[in-house]
């Protein structure tokens, strides 16, 4: 008698538990967002700016501000190795053709983590000891989280694009990304240090 009042007890629990469960990722999820919409466009000087390709407007805004900010270069991280830079500049930079020598193109970086190594080695280059970064609202938790990992010496500051985050589709898949990156980031960037030694 006893193990079946038990089996009943775990039986209602199980409902309960699992909708607590979604109850807290509903909420985590919200957190999120409230976290982004308080995101704003840093207004200080950087030394540099970095364009996370991948989204529309991006270029436009960094390119924007590369004379608001008062950056000495800009870094174009991400670009396909088959886009060639005649063809970035007849596109993206048709009003910006002034700026060509302080423009650096990343064809090394395929993803968020290698964006953040490379525009690491490019900060450390220029001896960079700020930047702004471009990329869309959504994007920008995890990418401030990697770009700081990469690079702790360098302040980075947000550049906010608001074209790509339209849809609750992209909210859950840079929430789900964030936190993830957020577990594993810590192990990704002591094995990238301990290759370099």
């Amino acid at each position: 008698m006893h193990k079946v009042i038990k089996k009943i007890m775990v039986m209602r629990l199980k409902p309960l538990i699992l909708l607590g469960i979604f109850t807290l990722w509903l909420y985590s999820i919200f957190d999120f967002y409230q976290i982004t919409q308080s995101i704003s466009s840093t207004t200080t000087p950087v030394d540099g700016i970095v364009i996370l390709t991948g989204g529309n407007h991006r270029i436009k805004t960094g390119l924007e501000n590369i004379t608001e900010l008062n950056a000495t270069r800009l870094l174009i991280s991400g670009v396909s190795k088959t886009v060639k830079i005649s063809s970035i500049q007849r596109h993206q930079l048709q009003r910006h053709t002034h700026l060509l020598e302080r423009i650096d193109i990343g064809y090394g970086a395929v993803n968020t983590f290698s964006n953040a190594l490379e525009a690491a080695i490019w900060a450390r280059t220029h001896q960079f000891k700020s930047i702004g970064l471009v990329t869309s609202r959504f994007h920008l938790p995890r990418s401030m989280w990697l770009f700081t990992k990469a690079m702790p010496e360098v302040k980075v500051s947000p550049i906010v694009v608001d074209a790509n985050d339209s849809t609750f589709f992209h909210l859950l898949k840079e929430y789900h990304k964030y936190y993830l990156t957020k577990i594993v980031s810590t192990f990704l960037f002591e094995q990238e240090t301990e290759a370099t030694l």
